[in-house]
């Protein structure tokens, strides 16, 4: 893909469309790979309570976001009206930091999708092989190398599958 004339403002460094088009740096290997396999194990596990997508653009956030991962209540495919631009408040956001990325940053990104009515925000620090769940108005819960349980959607993930 080619790059843009637009330069990242703290690297001078050409951004790509991708990271136009969504706001946000080109996902890295481990980002990659973390991301695949939570989508598995979401998907083996509650794929008949929850629908989860990838990379979608939501317009419910003000600005527009692009999370790594929503997970919506289980939906009924309509596979002749597509969307390009979702209109629905997912139920939890997944988001894995980027080594470009500051934690502060991706916090910061939590308050946009509660205004929105988002209620979990997964923050996934891959160095550190730990996801942070943030919720509106509680404190965060840490999960390292355990399962992960999200107390707004009853979901759990063995992170150990995870960071493997």
């Amino acid at each position: 893909m080619e790059a843009s004339v637009l330069e990242h403002p703290e690297t001078d460094i050409a951004l790509s469309d991708y990271e136009l088009e969504r706001g946000k740096p080109m996902p890295s290997f481990n980002h990659s790979i973390i991301q695949a396999r939570l989508s598995k194990e979401l998907l083996v596990s509650y794929e008949d309570d929850f629908s989860v997508g990838s990379e979608l653009s939501l317009v419910v956030t003000v600005p527009p976001t692009v999370p790594d991962l929503c997970i919506y209540p289980a939906t009924k495919m309509n596979w002749l009206d597509d969307e390009t631009k979702v209109s629905r408040v997912p139920l939890t956001v997944v988001e894995i930091i980027s080594p470009s990325q500051t934690l502060t940053e991706m916090t910061n990104k939590a308050v946009t999708y509660f205004v929105a009515g988002v209620q979990s925000y997964w923050l996934v620090q891959p160095s550190l092989r730990t996801v942070f769940i943030l919720m509106p108005g509680q404190d965060e819960l840490a999960f390292h190398n355990e399962p992960l349980t999200d107390p707004t959607t009853g979901i759990t993930v063995d992170l150990k599958k995870v960071f493997r």
